[in-house]
């Protein structure tokens, strides 16, 4: 099983990249479906015996049912205020909405050299988780600079780096 970032569709289907599988989409895409139709028809079954009272109780599985609904389709696997700041970040750079930790070896290296050549017409050093400490989210580097920190720990499975993004993460995060 493989899963795609879809980035365009075209005449003939989607084009995107190829991503790590992520368990919550796939217990998502399995669950909602079931739950769905549990939904239809728990409540269906309710309104059909709505006079009879040896079938009151169907009112039970179906509040229960029509709240998973709303659980499983509204909220479960949802985007968070950080992931939506990271993946904010990586769109104003890349044109992709995308989190690091999602990416797959090769395109973490892609993307990671693509932002590094960005990088090295300004700057002549690679400190640029240095030059990210106490910037301003509205700096116009900030989010190259961030990107690159990210990619870089991601990719070097480098702790100092994520623990930065995590903290500028939930820094930032509650203001979007």
């Amino acid at each position: 099983m493989t899963t795609t970032l879809v980035t365009d569709v075209v005449p003939k289907g989607r084009k995107g990249i190829e991503i790590k599988t992520n368990k919550i989409s796939v217990i998502a895409a399995i669950i909602r479906p079931i739950i769905s139709v549990l939904t239809f028809f728990s409540i269906g079954a309710y309104i059909g015996n709505l006079g009879n009272d040896e079938w009151q109780w169907l009112i039970i599985p179906s509040i229960i049912s029509f709240s998973l609904f709303i659980y499983f389709w509204f909220f479960f696997g949802k985007t968070t205020k950080k992931e939506a700041f990271i993946r904010s970040q990586f769109a104003k750079e890349t044109g992709l909405y995308f989190i690091p930790n999602w990416l797959k070896k090769m395109n973490l290296k892609y993307f990671f050299n693509e932002l590094n050549k960005k990088y090295r017409k300004d700057f002549d050093d690679e400190l640029w988780d240095d030059k990210l400490i106490g910037l301003s989210k509205y700096d116009p580097k900030f989010s190259l600079l961030f990107c690159l920190t990210a990619l870089d720990g991601e990719l070097n499975n480098d702790v100092r780096k994520k623990e930065l993004i995590n903290t500028i993460t939930k820094k930032f995060a509650n203001n979007i």
